[in-house]
């Protein structure tokens, strides 16, 4: 009798520990469907959980994320506040309970947290994409694991309802906790501030450039050509603009201009192409004498000594001097030579000594 006591007490306690194991697996892999005893309970309690799991993603399709008063009214969550999403300890399984597994870590204190946040800045998460969607944290929600790593909190959720698991997606630790953080915001208000600032700061650089360019020629010898043709440009167009264009009008003033050069070659033709008489050169030479020049108007020195030339204009001078004159005024375009006092046309004839 004693024996079959001692026997069945000891295959008690092989069925109690395979419970036990067999509940802390079932509880860690979360594998709440398994039913030994009957295949049909199993298939009914599936496609009851199956219902439950898309009523529960159908709520969480139209949570918002923001906290309601008992009394059902809004209210907004503090998007500067870090909180824990898991500030109390799982319960403990029976494995755990009979020291056949390790009971879960305790919650972290305030200075654990704030060491594992410590080492998260050295590491630079908050500055690097989420691991699981390699985006930028930006403005979403953001997770801190109990080992130093960041996610978004939908991808964390999605990853854990994935694998069916809480496992960390980079180190595998089980069973981490969970903090709500603001780093991303805060850096991503940050980095906007930043590219606003810089978008602001370039367009008041490039608009003062812009006016610089327009006043002030640079020193480089091709960009000064550039700057001083564009303003050459510049003030031609002004000028075209401000000029009449009217053909009709140009061309009757160019005719009007062509008459009057015409007539005034005309009447020099009828003064300088007459020939003078005697009693006309002697008229001449008696205004010369009563002039009294004693110097060449050209060269400045004596007439006395040198050949004289009498102009039809009463003018005398040297004759080398207006011959001088003369060769040097060939390449004008009046037909004839005119005196270097009066500007009138002449005739010369030369004075004996």
């Amino acid at each position: 009798m004693l024996r079959n006591k001692g026997h069945s007490s000891k295959q008690d306690n092989l069925a109690v520990t395979a419970v036990a194991l067999q509940d802390h697996i079932v509880h860690d892999l979360q594998l709440q469907n398994l039913s030994i005893a009957d295949h049909s309970k199993t298939k009914v309690q599936k496609t009851e959980n199956r219902s439950k799991s898309l009523k529960r993603n159908a709520k969480a399709i139209i949570d918002t994320g923001l906290k309601k008063t008992p009394q059902g009214g809004p209210k907004v969550e503090d998007p500067e506040k870090e909180y824990v999403l898991d500030p109390k300890p799982p319960p403990l399984t029976l494995a755990q309970k009979l020291g056949l597994f390790d009971p879960p870590p305790l919650p972290l204190s305030v200075d654990e947290w704030d060491r594992v946040k410590q080492r998260s800045v050295e590491q630079g998460d908050s500055m690097q994409p989420c691991p699981i969607c390699k985006e930028e944290f930006g403005l979403h929600p953001q997770v801190l694991l109990s080992c130093s790593h960041v996610f978004h909190r939908a991808c964390l959720q999605a990853f854990e309802k994935f694998t069916n698991k809480k496992t960390c997606p980079l180190c595998r630790k089980n069973q981490y906790q969970t903090r709500v953080i603001r780093d991303g915001a805060r850096l991503f208000r940050i980095k906007c501030a930043t590219r606003i600032q810089a978008s602001w700061r370039g367009h008041v650089v490039r608009r003062w450039y812009r006016d610089l360019r327009r006043t002030v020629p640079p020193a480089d010898a091709k960009l000064r050509r550039k700057f001083f043709e564009a303003k050459f440009t510049e003030i031609s167009q002004r000028l075209l603009c401000s000029f009449c264009t009217d053909i009709d009008a140009l061309f009757s003033e160019v005719d009007h201009c062509l008459a009057i050069n015409r007539s005034v070659l005309q009447q020099l033709e009828g003064r300088c192409g007459r020939e003078l008489s005697e009693e006309e050169w002697g008229e001449i030479q008696t205004q010369a004498l009563c002039r009294e020049a004693p110097d060449c108007p050209i060269c400045l020195a004596a007439l006395a000594p040198r050949e004289r030339v009498l102009l039809s204009c009463s003018h005398v001078f040297h004759h080398a001097c207006l011959q001088a004159l003369e060769e040097l005024s060939l390449g004008d375009s009046t037909p004839f030579h005119t005196c270097p006092l009066c500007r009138c046309c002449y005739q010369k004839r030369i004075l004996e000594c």
